[in-house]
């Protein structure tokens, strides 16, 4: 229509005020922003803004979300009650925007800070309770089911499972009550909700979460956010050991996560994917990704995520039999991992080097791996369970009995636990 004029009619009742609100945005303003480029430009920001910020309104888009980034970044050098006291007290801070915004950094807190998460998403529980009349109760109502999401979400990352499921289990309520049919809002409920199920061990209502979630976006043709949905269905596939479906859906997960609304999760999605393809033994095609994700890390990554993918390289080295190199890099990476007091995953790094050593049938270095696990059974990252396997390993080690089979069986039965404590 932008390359068409107006209608005589259509002209008279937009003259005169009158014009549906449809055919207002389907018919006149395309037509009038196609003379003006600074002004299509300004248009196409109003829409992203809105996108952001879950809302449809121009205005709040606009004005709350301008002004909400520069407010919440004013609360970070407060207390925790300063900051409950200036969203209570303060009606600068009761918007819209402003709740959009601690719940945004909540979830982005979750796994590097997540007490400092579950203190966002508390904040925007009390905003979003305290929104007036300005909004639409329904809105409201989706919300509030958000942000108990969220805060659910961040009480699960800090080992709360209880206080999780009650927080759910009040945002499934508001959605009930809410009449909007909002798709994107159940989606990430259920999104979130499926996270709680997997670190509660069931497996097969997490995946059925996932695909009710799934299927919600794709009726609200959100394909990022249906990306990061399949990221999480691939994570479960793994851990069930259908490794060859997980592939497949990280592949398809790849394609749809738009870099622009999260670097970190476009990065990431390609990490586990070669990590993956590791796992299942396709090393070839984990090589060849490689030197793509490397170059991602640089601009993103911490240095803990570094190692990971360093260990990611010393399997893929040991898998395409290049052992000098895979040796000097799992000796390297466990001591970093010792060095962070990551005990557990020192372990897995030695049974990775055990199953090299094995291979090559080299005893005075399985002898010498024994003995220099200690710090691994001093770290409190180690549980009971790891602990009897190691114990096994080391005795196996010593006595010159550990084969290739049973360093394979034990590193596998230790991954799981990994992924289950995970």
């Amino acid at each position: 229509m932008k390359d068409a004029h107006l209608s005589l009619e259509v002209m008279a009742k937009w003259l005169a005020g009158d014009l549906e609100l449809e055919v207002l945005h389907a018919e006149v303003v395309p037509h009038l922003l196609a003379g003006c480029s600074v002004c299509r430009h300004q248009y196409d920001e109003i829409q992203r803004l809105k996108q952001d910020l879950g809302h449809w309104d121009e205005r709040v888009a606009v004005f709350e979300g301008q002004e909400a980034p520069e407010l919440v970044a004013e609360l970070a050098d407060l207390s925790f009650d300063a900051q409950l006291g200036r969203v209570v007290g303060d009606p600068r801070y009761q918007t819209w925007a402003i709740c959009q915004v601690l719940l945004r950094k909540s979830v982005e807190a979750a796994f590097e800070e997540p007490a400092q998460a579950v203190n966002l998403a508390e904040l925007g529980v009390v905003v979003a309770q305290s929104l007036g009349a300005a909004y639409d109760p329904s809105w409201v109502l989706d919300l509030q089911a958000r942000a108990e999401a969220c805060l659910g979400n961040a009480r699960r990352v800090l080992g709360e499972l209880r206080s999780a499921e009650t927080a759910f289990r009040r945002a499934e309520a508001f959605l009930a009550e809410s009449t909007t049919g909002n798709q994107q809002v159940r989606a990430e409920v259920l999104d979130l909700k499926a996270s709680l199920r997997r670190d509660q061990k069931c497996l097969d209502e997490a995946f059925q979460l996932l695909e009710e979630a799934s299927s919600l976006s794709a009726e609200a043709g959100d394909e990022h956010v249906l990306g990061a949905i399949l990221l999480k269905k691939a994570k479960i596939l793994e851990e069930t050991g259908e490794l060859e479906q997980a592939v497949e859906l990280l592949r398809e997960a790849v394609g749809k996560i738009d870099p622009a609304r999260s670097e970190r999760l476009s990065v990431y999605v390609r990490h586990n994917l070669v990590c993956t393809l590791t796992t299942a033994g396709r090393f070839e095609e984990a090589q060849e990704l490689l030197p793509g994700v490397q170059e991602l890390f640089r601009s993103i990554a911490r240095p803990i995520e570094f190692i990971r993918l360093r260990w990611a390289e010393g399997r893929i080295a040991a898998g395409l039999g290049r052992r000098d190199e895979a040796e000097e890099t799992f000796l390297a990476i466990r001591q970093e991992f010792l060095r962070h007091g990551m005990g557990y995953d020192a372990a897995l790094v030695s049974l990775d080097l055990a199953i090299l050593y094995a291979q090559e049938r080299r005893t005075d270095e399985l002898k010498r791996l024994a003995g220099e696990i200690g710090p691994i059974f001093e770290s409190r990252d180690v549980h009971r369970e790891a602990l009897a396997a190691l114990m096994l390993f080391k005795e196996a080690c010593q006595e010159e009995r550990l084969t290739l089979q049973l360093a394979t069986e034990i590193a596998t039965s230790l991954q799981r636990e990994r992924r289950i404590k995970a």
